[in-house]
């Protein structure tokens, strides 16, 4: 398996313009269902077990985030409350209720440090043994997706 990218080339006014870029693209999406059926799959839990605590699981995720705690699930990361401010002329006028514009969870993945030739790289636990395929499609005329003489094969990275 791969992470599936395509390449763009940058309409930007500025030093990107013309460059290329790639963007990664979603096949598709796995949801609470889904991962309880593959996780059926690995362990003695029947499918209806696993979705049970699949769903507790984000209705305790979500009353711990909502009394300000980071919840950390080992293997994965961390999860946190975010938000945006508008600033307040002084402090005594700063509150919540205006000056808060927006709310969103941030997610820190677990890493590891890997070492190689003295020196040290961190990266995402979960992406270890990551790997890229390009789709073609956009803008090229074709619909090759690897295994080409052009460059659309897997890369190993990490």
């Amino acid at each position: 398996m791969a992470i599936k990218y395509r390449l763009f080339q940058s309409t930007q006014e500025g030093p990107t313009n013309g460059k290329w870029y790639a963007r990664a693209v979603v096949d598709e999406v796995v949801d609470t269902d889904a991962l309880a059926e593959l996780i059926q799959r690995n362990c003695s839990v029947k499918r209806s077990d696993v979705k049970a605590v699949l769903t507790e699981l984000s209705e305790v995720m979500r009353d711990q985030l909502l009394a300000g705690n980071r919840v950390k699930i080992e293997g994965l990361g961390s999860f946190k409350v975010g938000f945006t401010s508008k600033p307040a002329a002084t402090r005594a006028e700063w509150v919540p209720t205006t000056h808060v514009s927006g709310t969103h969870i941030n997610f820190q993945p677990e890493t590891m440090d890997t070492y190689s030739a003295g020196k040290r790289t961190r990266s995402a636990a979960a992406l270890q043994g990551i790997e890229f395929t390009e789709l073609r499609g956009y803008d090229d005329g074709s619909t090759s997706t690897s295994g080409s003489d052009d460059g659309g094969g897997e890369l190993p990275l990490g």
